[in-house]
């Protein structure tokens, strides 16, 4: 009887010792940096209603943007500057105005074209206050305090 478990397990063993390397590679796939969806350009759509204010003091020519209406990541431009808001990461990028393309009201960037390093900043609170989220951070080196917020989707199922 053990005559005849002992060929099948050899068997059983082989075709393991072949799976066990093609599913690993199928696993690690994407860790190895192939190719993914995050090479193709990213579609900025601008959030209607968002208040900002900077140092306590209102914005003149600003707009924020979100790429996926969970708000997260977040694109604010102030002026010519262009600011990637990585809001759970706790990271604010500067992005070079070259590398975004304005299409309308919507903004199209390149995500390879993200700096290596983010800016300073400190002083985090990401809070719902409501009828709103409020992201605040201040940016180190230019000593300013940024206060964004954003409305919460409407919420129809109840009424």
């Amino acid at each position: 009887m053990s005559s005849r478990v002992r060929p099948v397990f050899g068997r059983a063993r082989g075709i393991c010792f072949l799976l066990i390397p093609l599913l690993a590679g199928g696993l690690l796939y994407p860790a190895i940096g192939f190719p993914a969806d995050k090479e193709k350009a990213v579609t900025w759509k601008p959030i209607k209603e968002a208040l900002l204010r900077v140092n306590d003091q209102p914005v003149k020519n600003w707009n924020v943007y979100d790429q996926n209406r969970k708000g997260d990541p977040l694109l604010l431009e102030i002026g010519n500057r262009l600011l990637l808001i990585q809001v759970h990461e706790r990271k604010v990028f500067e992005l070079s105005v070259a590398n975004v393309e304005h299409k309308g009201t919507e903004l199209v960037w390149d995500p390879p074209a993200l700096p290596a390093e983010p800016l300073p900043s400190s002083d985090w609170l990401i809070k719902d206050v409501g009828f709103a989220y409020r992201i605040d951070f201040q940016l180190v080196s230019e000593k300013r305090l940024v206060d964004l917020q954003l409305p919460h989707p409407m919420d129809l199922r109840y009424l």
